[in-house]
């Protein structure tokens, strides 16, 4: 692709994150602004108060007393817009290699056995096919490469996307994973229309929730990102949409229980009287359509405070202080004290930059535990360290200084790491536990979309450098420095959750072309093109109405499944992947 690598420094553990002066995180300030602050510079009124609001109101004043008439109509409005949904977006930064992931191909491994044109070997790992773990599998319904093994028993609740086409810039696809696809100008400022999957998300569900978007990526620690140009609006926005639509940096949990605390801070005048005033005109405004997010909000809130209540909790200094510190959940999610801290990495030579993130397993029992205490509903999962997956290598180093096969870059155990050991068991914990009384599971409510910004080569064409007027010795060194695992725009993602049609794969990459094969709108491949190989068959040509996904698809699909129309939300044009989800529902 012609880009050249991206150096990556050793990874730095720092204990800042104990955050002794909150202004050391860049986005502290918004951090730890509460729902209160929004609203009070949006002008608070009765139209526009959230579950925090209600919520931080009760903490302090104690809840009210309605009339029962006016408790029940309340109750009645919540519940008949009572649709519980959750959505969690699992992003492993750097871009994964999808040919040993989600777009598996089986070819030679010309590490071992080379050919006379260099421009059609394919680098594998040094155990692929050697090792019966390092090889492509097919179990009848779905065929994925190694880096799956260890989530196959996930399979049976997962759809996957095969074909996908990106572009191969780190921060421009992270972008458009969060915007869908559109004429997106990164270094523009975001517009009121805009919005990320998580906000579009939230906009519709989010107002019964005190904490709705929780995400764990940061904008500005990508090194590829001069932090003058990205202030404001510009790139990644996290206040678009309705303020109880705003993404929320979780952090570490040190970091989210200080949030916590401040929510539980005295509230603002201007709220209090918003609050005060819904109170007071309670009998009238809970019949009205126009105050029904606000009713909800109310009775989330009335909810989530007769639970604390119940127990002889309150959401005080106490019980933040045992928020993500239960024994059990830690051992469940494998947690150990160094997954709790944060990391700084340098890029291209940059200053160090973090996520001011912990490891996915600790976001993931953060997750857990905010879904189960009915405080958020929307989710961005991201790996911690700053490019891990970026997986840059020259066809010199595939083998030693004597000659020897190493082979292409191994990411089977930062996978395992990063994704399949703690969505495993969020999955399990997501099953086994029922939502409320409702007979049914949390799983049935949530949707899971598994994705990386692109993914990488396994090989490196040379016929352009072999045509260069240089002698020969030099055109052997640019051939040996090649990246062979360079950013590429084949990737793949896939869907889990209660709505998801399991155990299936649309689309596919060709063995022959490397590239995606375009699919049907039904799912279906494209009949003019080969299957194996990815060629358009002779005396053929594409058929009009087949297309190859990208992030704007997974967007759209992500709403859709959480039924959503997506049209409209933000400014995605792809339509969603109507197949994904599962037949017979509505």
């Amino acid at each position: 692709m012609g880009e050249r690598s991206c150096r990556v420094e050793p990874v730095l553990i720092d204990g800042r994150h104990l955050l002794k002066k909150v202004d050391q995180h860049p986005a502290a300030d918004r951090l730890l602004q509460t729902r209160r602050s929004f609203l009070r510079k949006a002008m608070a009124t009765a139209a526009t108060l959230t579950a925090a609001d209600f919520l931080s109101f009760f903490f302090e004043f104690g809840p009210p007393k309605l009339s029962s008439r006016v408790a029940a109509a309340a109750k009645e409005a919540a519940a008949q817009t009572d649709r519980p949904h959750f959505l969690i977006y699992w992003f492993l930064e750097g871009g994964w290699i999808s040919y040993d992931m989600f777009s598996p191909v089986d070819t030679p491994n010309n590490v071992l056995h080379r050919l006379a044109n260099i421009s059609e070997e394919r680098y594998r790992v040094i155990k692929w096919k050697e090792d019966p773990f390092y090889r492509i599998f097919d179990d009848g319904r779905v065929r994925y490469g190694f880096l799956v093994k260890p989530g196959e028993h996930l399979l049976k609740d997962m759809a996957i996307v095969s074909s996908m086409y990106t572009g191969t810039f780190h921060s421009g696809e992270r972008l458009k994973a969060h915007m869908g696809e559109y004429n997106l100008r990164i270094t523009e400022e975001r517009q009121e229309d805009e919005r990320s999957v998580t906000q579009a998300f939230c906009e519709v569900y989010g107002q019964s929730y005190p904490l709705a978007n929780i995400s764990w990526h940061n904008w500005l620690s990508d090194g590829e990102l001069n932090e003058a140009q990205f202030t404001g609006r510009r790139g990644y926005y996290h206040a678009l949409g309705p303020v109880w639509a705003h993404t929320i940096y979780a952090g570490t949990p040190h970091n989210l229980r200080q949030f916590l605390l401040k929510l539980h801070a005295s509230t603002e005048d201007a709220t209090n009287k918003a609050v005060q005033s819904f109170l007071d005109d309670a009998s009238s405004l809970v019949f009205k359509d126009s105050h029904i997010e606000t009713v909800r909000s109310y009775q989330s809130a009335l909810e989530i405070y007769k639970k604390l209540m119940a127990t002889g909790s309150r959401l005080n200094q106490s019980l933040i202080s045992r928020l993500f510190t239960d024994p059990v959940l830690r051992e469940k999610f494998q947690i150990t004290p160094e997954d709790e801290l944060i990391t700084y990495t340098s890029v291209n030579g940059n200053k160090a930059r973090t996520k001011y993130s912990p490891m996915t397993n600790v976001q993931a029992m953060m997750t857990w535990e905010l879904m189960r205490h009915g405080l958020s509903c929307a989710f961005w999962i991201e790996s911690r360290d700053i490019r891990l997956f970026d997986s840059h290598r020259s066809r010199r180093a595939l083998w030693d200084s004597a000659g020897r096969p190493v082979g292409m870059t191994d990411q089977t155990e930062m996978i395992r790491r990063n994704l399949w050991a703690p969505l495993s068991t969020l999955v399990e914990l997501l099953k086994t536990t029922e939502y409320g009384n409702t007979g049914t599971s949390y799983f049935d409510h949530t949707v899971i979309v598994i994705t990386s910004e692109f993914g990488r080569t396994i090989h490196g064409d040379v016929d352009a450098i072999l045509k260069m007027n240089i002698p020969e010795e030099e055109k052997k060194r640019m051939v040996d420095e090649q990246d062979i695992c360079q950013h590429w725009p084949v990737t793949s993602c896939a869907f889990l959750g209660g709505k998801v049609n399991g155990w299936t794969q649309f689309g596919g990459v060709g063995e022959k072309t490397l590239m995606p094969i375009p699919i049907l709108p039904d799912g279906r491949l494209d009949p003019a093109y080969d299957p194996v190989t990815g060629e358009l068959k002779p005396g053929h040509s594409q058929n009009p109405q087949s297309f190859i996904p990208n992030h704007g698809h997974i967007y759209a699909t992500a709403l859709y499944l959480s039924d959503i129309d997506p049209k409209g939300k933000g400014r995605n044009t792809a339509p969603p992947l109507t197949f994904i989800k599962r037949p017979g529902l509505s």
